[in-house]
């Protein structure tokens, strides 16, 4: 699996797109910080908190606020890592000639997810370091002391990171169950989407659960304490887990 990592993240690092991904969103947080502009999926009920935060003098506690807020249209940025990770080898068939190669499968999936993993962290954390560059560019207070400031800075980099990878690690499922990258990226789109307006319209108690940003939205905005978000980060994880499993076993099923 060392070697598979290996040879992922050359590829990655040699790979236009990962340069131009990570360009969007830098320039996506320095446009938020820069015109205090937040949005993102989620559900009714924020507006007064959103144009609270909009109209305030933003410090650089602010700015990461905002970007959590806006971290859903993200996902739409970096479904590009999801493709040049693994999408592209599924669509083109070249994943047997690796198999075959002498790698397990279990190795092969997951060192496809680890490396989608790193990447997406990558990103995050370029994403809310920009914000914490340009808000002193710019002359912004800390907004809170700098223990507390770089703790949720690192808290909020790894919420947002493990969030997206749950929704990656469906699409991955998917993938290997259909070998179509245009079912696998529809799903990312359109999953975060779905579940925020079946929530609204069925009102449906449970979905906040798997509501992955409204949940991370309601912490940001201080809805919703720490020890309240306890029960999403578990059904997170056993999502999660029960993703790599299941694609574990249909990787195993497949015929080269």
């Amino acid at each position: 699996m060392i070697n598979q990592l290996r040879a992922d993240t050359y590829r990655l690092i040699h790979s236009v797109g990962f340069y131009v991904t990570l360009g969007l969103v830098i320039v996506y947080s320095a446009l938020i910080t820069k015109t205090k502009t937040v949005g993102g999926i989620m559900a009714n009920g924020n507006e007064e908190s959103l144009d609270r935060l909009a109209r305030s003098n933003w410090t650089i506690l602010d700015g990461i606020r905002g970007l959590t807020i806006s971290a859903s249209l993200l996902m739409y940025m970096v479904i590009g890592l999801f493709i040049i990770t693994i999408g592209y080898e599924f669509s083109q068939q070249t994943y047997k000639n690796t198999l075959i190669s002498g790698i397990s499968r279990s190795s092969f999936i997951l060192s496809k997810y680890i490396t989608l993993l790193i990447t997406i962290f990558i990103s995050i954390t370029a994403y809310f370091l920009t914000t914490i560059i340009m808000s002193l560019i710019l002359g912004r207070s800390l907004g809170a002391s700098l223990p507390n400031l770089l703790s949720t800075s690192v808290l909020t980099d790894i919420t947002i990171t493990f969030f997206i990878s749950i929704v990656f690690s469906m699409g991955i499922l998917i993938l290997v169950v259909t070998n179509s990258i245009v079912i696998s990226s529809i799903f990312i789109v359109v999953f975060p989407i779905g579940v925020t307006t079946v929530r609204m319209l069925a009102n449906w108690k449970w979905l906040k659960y798997i509501d992955f940003f409204g949940a991370s939205n309601e912490v940001s905005l201080g809805n919703l304490s720490i020890s309240e978000f306890e029960p999403y980060i578990a059904t997170c994880g056993v999502l999660l887990g029960v993703c790599i499993v299941l694609s574990l076993v249909s990787m195993r099923e497949k015929e080269l």
